[in-house]
């Protein structure tokens, strides 16, 4: 590859975005904090939103929440947005970026880190009985379901393994309504203009991250855990600039 050639695809990478860093439901925005950082010393502008909690007897997890992400967003906001989602939030996506493109906003791609593969009107559970069973049995009288990081014991503790960084994503770890996992998640069909990109961290995701590949997306897998975004930002942030602008550049994109 020629040196005009590299240069072109740095600067195209590096082009001024809006990143929409959406965490897990199940974990807190801490999560994302130096992924953020990174990007923000790169030029781009990234936009955690922090959604709030529903309750076990609320017949819908997903409005509620789908408007706080919304309302992150200012309505000045111009140029290219990028809606990123990690973990349990990434069958959520599609219904974010529809929303978003609805509300008159430029959506130009869709990255997947580490979670399920969308499918519309699925619901978390309906895949994975044996998840369905763990959950079934971790679930409190009063209906919700303890913080996250209580429900693997020491591997989500060895993932992280500096005390301060344990600390604070482990404070953000709420208990959830068990419901929350039963409710159909509906995944639009998405613009050809908007790119779709998956980033697999380590194994635990390795099915969808085959998905992505065999569908054509634009797909990258770096070795490592479930919490790199956490304890490796710098290769995390690059891994999603690169990941970006080839989903971006995929013509025609494969459909969702």
């Amino acid at each position: 590859m020629s040196d005009s050639a590299i240069r072109s695809g740095v600067e195209q990478a590096l082009l001024a975005r809006t990143w929409l860093l959406i965490p897990s439901f199940l974990i807190g925005p801490e999560v994302w904090r130096g992924v953020a950082e990174i990007l923000e010393m790169l030029g781009q502008t990234a936009i955690i939103p922090s959604p709030g909690r529903t309750k076990p007897d609320d017949s819908d997890h997903l409005e509620p929440w789908l408007c706080d992400v919304l309302d992150s967003l200012p309505d000045d906001l111009n140029g290219p947005l990028v809606v990123c989602g990690y973990s349990a939030t990434t069958p959520r996506l599609p219904m974010v970026a529809d929303a978003l493109i609805a509300s008159g906003f430029e959506v130009t791609a869709v990255l997947m880190v580490n979670g399920r593969i969308p499918e519309d009107g699925v619901s978390p559970t309906e895949r994975d009985s044996p998840f369905m069973d763990t959950l079934d049995a971790l679930v409190r009288p009063d209906d919700y379901l303890p913080p996250w990081h209580r429900w693997w014991g020491s591997m989500v503790e060895d993932m992280l393994p500096d005390d301060e960084q344990r600390q604070r994503i482990f404070s953000e770890c709420k208990p959830v309504p068990r419901s929350v996992f039963d409710q159909p998640i509906p995944a639009p069909e998405l613009p050809n203009s908007v790119g779709l990109g998956f980033l697999g961290l380590g194994d635990m995701y390795r099915p969808s991250y085959d998905h992505a590949v065999g569908e054509g997306w634009a797909a990258t897998r770096v070795d490592g855990e479930h919490l790199d975004l956490v304890v490796q930002p710098v290769l995390v942030a690059g891994a999603m600039l690169s990941l970006c602008r080839r989903a971006e550049s995929l013509t025609p994109r494969p459909v969702l």
